[in-house]
């Protein structure tokens, strides 16, 4: 190198020494103070409503082989098994297992996809061209499992399997199925086989007596909607009403998943039939009381525990979009205790002479068992029809009938 170049290239490498010597602690600095972008990206994966660490979950459901509970606002891979809670509505999914049998239904027998009771069937003669379902001692027929019908069936079974378990895929699905439900529950084979699992009935009671009316939007509240499916099911078929019957006394010492401790037969006798329903509600649990009330001693037991004060309530109403929930009431009463034509028992209410109208006009006493002529009598003014006319004068002959029970006042 030329000696006149030497202090030129020195003072060059000096200066280029000093720009290093500024800028690393700027870049140390500055890389210090943000974070790598993995950690940028873990973060961003987390959702954290409180200050604990502990308390956040990832953006993104993260599957396994157990069912997990995945919160509101996390995010669901496609292809997984997801199921709900009809009860709380709490979500829970896992990775989907293709052809997994559920622990719940072992043993539960299934045919066609139609849920069958085992049962030995005894030896019948060929039966005719024609002739119904089921013969006179009561043996049902099932559906012939083709077309529709098969259809129907696989309908049937996920809606009863929905109902046994608690889960459902979803809210829709459920109450799809329950609408679907109802309309079979009128057929005599699909109202017996609701009606013979215990677990089925008791979850029908319990949606019917929740009074909440939880249902996907547009859907029919399930609260009635599971008073018609019941309805639906003991409507002119003893058999199923038998069913239930076997049940009854362990039926209604269950508690339900939402009931705080209560028991059905705290709700069946309390809340079953109330004016703060929509009439629509309060006419499916009457039509659902009318056919398990068929029963001799279920029938007892609900006039034991004041169950026809729950049916007068109804008759308080003056609103015009009562009229209906009242005539199902009236039909009820007249069916069960006053019209022996339609197969009613005379002589087992009600008992005693009618009330005083002033005891029938104070709040605190108008739902007196005395007070049913009473209302009657406010019925046919209010309505005018034949079926209140009926009731008022059926009601008044049952009372000379029983005039020498104890006096409750004259009317």
């Amino acid at each position: 190198m030329p000696p006149d170049f030497r202090p030129l290239a020195l003072t060059f490498v000096l200066a280029l020494g000093l720009l290093f010597l500024f800028a690393a602690p700027a870049a140390a600095s500055s890389s210090s103070s943000q974070p790598s972008p993995q950690a940028a990206s873990d973060e961003s994966d987390l959702i954290c409503h409180t200050s604990n660490p502990e308390e956040c979950y990832p953006r993104v459901f993260v599957p396994t082989h157990e069912f997990q509970t995945v919160h509101d606002d996390q995010q669901l891979p496609n292809g997984l098994h997801v199921r709900l809670n009809i009860w709380t509505g709490q979500k829970e999914a896992k990775i989907n297992v293709p052809d997994e049998v559920n622990p719940d239904l072992d043993g539960l027998p299934v045919d066609q996809a139609v849920v069958l009771v085992d049962q030995e069937q005894p030896e019948t003669p060929q039966i005719p061209k024609g002739a119904p379902k089921y013969d006179n001692a009561g043996k049902i027929k099932e559906p012939a499992q083709e077309g529709d019908a098969q259809t129907e069936a696989i309908a049937f079974a996920e809606t009863f399997n929905m109902l046994k378990t608690g889960e459902s895929p979803s809210e829709e699905e459920f109450d799809n199925g329950l609408e679907g439900l109802e309309e079979l529950s009128h057929d005599i084979y699909y109202g017996l086989k609701i009606t013979e699992d215990a677990d089925v009935v008791k979850a029908l009671f319990c949606l019917m007596g929740a009074r909440d009316g939880d249902a996907s939007e547009g859907a029919t509240p399930r609260d009635q909607q599971a008073a018609a499916i019941l309805a639906g099911a003991l409507s002119n078929n003893p058999k199923a009403l038998a069913e239930i019957a076997k049940i009854w006394p362990e039926l209604l010492d269950s508690t339900c998943p939402r009931a705080d401790g209560a028991t059905i037969f705290d709700h069946f006798y309390q809340d079953t039939v109330s004016v703060t329903d929509s009439p629509a509600k309060v006419k499916a649990a009457v039509s659902a009381i009318n056919g398990l009330i068929k029963d001799e001693e279920i029938r007892k037991q609900f006039l034991d525990n004041s169950g026809m004060r729950q049916l007068l309530t109804v008759l308080l109403e003056e609103r015009p979009e009562w009229a209906g929930a009242q005539r199902k009431v009236a039909q009820l009463v007249l069916d069960t205790f006053l019209d022996e034509d339609m197969g009613a028992q005379l002589g087992q209410w009600p008992k005693g002479k009618a009330s005083a109208n002033g005891v029938c006009a104070a709040p605190e006493t108008a739902l007196d068992d005395g007070c049913w002529d009473y209302h009657a009598e406010r019925m046919v003014k209010l309505h005018g029809t034949p079926w209140s006319k009926e009731l008022k004068q059926r009601l008044g002959d049952a009372r000379k009938a029983n005039s020498k029970l104890p006096d409750h006042g004259e009317l």
